[in-house]
C-alpha cells in the first residue's frame, strides 16, 4: 500500500486531504509543519509527500530539501495559496529544490487525485 504524509499547518486542509487520500486506498500520515513531517518521514518512509509551502516552525522549502537529503527517489508534491500576497514563486522554488509536482491552492480533491496517481506512475 502506498504510504503518503501529508504536511500542512492549516488543520482543515490537511483533515481534508487525509479523508480523500485515505478514501482512495492510501496509507496516510500527517504532520503541522516541516519539523514533524521530517520526524515522521524519518520513522515511516512514506513514498509521497503532499507538503504546503508557507509554515511556521519549518517552511516548505527547507522540508522538501531535507526530504530528499532522506531519500533522494521520494515523490514530493508541493502546494500554496501564495499568503496573502498571493505570491506564486513560492511554488517556482518547490520545483527547482526537488519537488516532482506544484499545485496551487484551493483545488479539488479529485485534482489532487490525479496528480497524485500520475506521479506514482512515473
Amino acid at each position: 500500500m502506498t504510504h503518503v504524509l501529508i504536511i500542512d499547518d492549516d488543520d482543515l486542509i490537511r483533515s481534508m486531504i487525509c479523508n480523500t487520500l485515505e478514501k482512495a486506498g492510501f496509507k496516510v500520515s500527517s504532520a503541522a509543519n516541516g519539523h514533524e513531517g521530517l520526524a515522521q518521514a524519518k520513522n515511516h518512509s512514506p513514498t509521497l509527500v503532499v507538503t504546503d509551502i508557507l509554515m511556521p516552525d519549518k517552511e516548505g522549502i527547507e522540508t522538501i530539501l531535507e526530504l530528499k537529503a532522506i531519500d533522494k527517489n521520494i515523490k514530493i508534491i508541493a502546494m500554496s495559496g501564495g499568503g496573502s500576497a498571493k505570491n506564486m514563486t513560492f511554488l517556482d522554488m518547490a520545483k527547482a529544490v526537488g519537488a516532482n509536482q506544484v499545485m496551487t491552492k484551493p483545488f479539488k480533491s479529485s485534482e489532487l487525485l490525479e496528480v497524485i496517481h500520475k506521479l506514482l506512475a512515473s
